[in-house]
């Protein structure tokens, strides 16, 4: 197994710890703006910028169609019928009548007739007949109208939710599951991730920010994965794979612990004197839970993705996450009026245009967001999943806290502890256990029995 995909998460980790201490300041600098505004324009540039790549680099690649296409077969009758007409004797001296199936057919017609003259002349006797003895017959009574409009009007809506039902369940059969899951992978990856993400960490820290976006991830895609049968558990270090999932997790725990007691980094300048409202510190919290979900599926989603080209699925997907950022800012804005998304459309975009021609910060951000933290770990995502599983992609989350503690010590001076080293080694050695696990299992898989 090459170590080439193991660098690039490692490089994306790096990227998106980064963006932990970065997008907080970068957010603090426009209060003003919403954080579905800011996902809208993320989106935007980064479906650009991808697609662009993917088209230069990767060739051109058609999106699945959501409906299967129906093969139409050629039945061998019409075949075989083309053939008879365009040869010349062979076939068609077989087709051709004989003499007897002509005077056959001939005497049948001639029987048919004679029925047809007997026929005619019994009904015009009966007529004769019935009009000597001809009863009055009674009037029927005429029913109401109004009945006769509601009976209508029901059986037709009956017959237009069958109708429908046929529809609905013959267009269900039809469905390419391939272009659903990346319409899903979109909207979670894409559209619910950085919701939850940029609203948590406005309510919360970086350093919170980072334990839900970081070890919280490979513990949920490893449960979620093996509940739902896309992965096993190893069938000969199954102790030793759980002690090193748990080894990650709790090294990353560490880091919070020690970083939130020791700098009491959930509080900034203005709260310390206040005092953080503790039900938006919860509120925070419930919303960054959100993150391992959607993290989850997309993980999970794009595993089932790998034969598609990594730089043209990432563009799909941010291309899908904004026409659903977009979709729900204009249903919002015509039958809510914001009180789904925080904003209408047309504030999100006066918002957009105040914070990019006035905060030269806010537009540094967005495009190192766009590029690096959005475009390229996506991407990356992408390639590592056809080389890697989703439980060893999702648990190099689990760097981001110690990354995030020395970030936060390059940018800010804040100081290491023993404790914050200790977290660090446990996560350097939960990883590495665990990613040998599966390298191990992988070469036994794959290598070849001997004679």
């Amino acid at each position: 197994m090459s170590v080439l995909p193991f660098l690039a998460l490692l490089c994306a980790q790096l990227f998106t710890s980064s963006w932990h201490v970065l997008g907080k300041h970068v957010m603090t600098t426009v209060p003003y703006l919403t954080p579905i505004a800011y996902i809208l324009v993320r989106t935007l540039i980064s479906s650009t910028l991808l697609l662009t790549l993917g088209r230069i680099y990767e060739g051109p690649v058609t999106f699945p169609r959501l409906f299967k296409q129906k093969t139409k077969e050629k039945s061998p009758q019409s075949g075989i019928s083309m053939i008879s007409i365009e040869s010349g004797n062979s076939i068609g001296m077989t087709m051709s009548p004989s003499a007897s199936t002509i005077e056959s057919m001939c005497s049948s017609i001639s029987v048919t007739d004679k029925k047809m003259e007997d026929l005619h002349s019994t009904k015009s006797s009966q007529q004769q007949t019935d009009s000597h003895f001809h009863r009055p017959r009674r009037r029927k009574r005429n029913s109401p109208q109004g009945s006769n409009c509601c009976t209508y009007i029901i059986s037709y809506i009956f017959y237009l939710l069958l109708m429908s039902q046929k529809e609905c369940s013959r267009l269900l059969k039809n469905l390419n599951t391939e272009a659903l899951q990346i319409i899903a992978a979109g909207t979670a990856g894409m559209l619910l991730l950085p919701s939850c993400y940029t609203t948590g960490l406005i309510m919360t820290s970086p350093t919170i920010a980072s334990v839900w976006d970081g070890p919280m991830i490979p513990l949920g895609c490893f449960c979620a994965a093996v509940l739902l049968k896309l992965e096993k558990r190893s069938e000969q270090y199954p102790l030793a794979q759980v002690g090193s999932l748990l080894l990650a997790v709790g090294g990353s725990l560490i880091v919070l612990m020690a970083d939130f007691i020791h700098g009491n980094d959930h509080k900034n300048a203005a709260e310390k004197g206040a005092g953080m409202d503790h039900m938006q510190f919860i509120q925070g919290n419930m919303v960054l839970s959100g993150v391992v979900a959607a993290y989850s599926a997309t993980a999970l989603l794009q595993k089932q993705l790998t034969h598609y080209p990594p730089i043209t699925l990432t563009g799909w997907m941010f291309g899908i996450g904004f026409i659903g950022c977009f979709g729900s800012l204009l249903l919002d804005s015509v039958l809510l009026g914001g009180t789904l998304t925080g904003c209408t459309l047309g504030q999100a975009l006066s918002q957009l245009h105040l914070a990019l021609t006035t905060s030269p910060t806010f537009r540094f951000g967005v495009f190192y967001s766009a590029y690096l933290v959005g475009g390229a770990c996506f991407a990356i995502a992408s390639y590592a999943s056809s080389h890697l599983e989703s439980s060893v992609i999702t648990l190099f989350a689990a760097c981001q806290p110690p990354m995030t503690a020395v970030l936060e010590w390059i940018w800010e001076g804040k100081g290491f502890g023993w404790k914050k080293v200790l977290g660090m080694c446990c996560v350097c050695c939960g990883m590495c256990g665990f990613t040998y696990i599966k390298r191990i299992e992988s070469y036994h898989k794959h290598r070849k029995p001997g004679p």
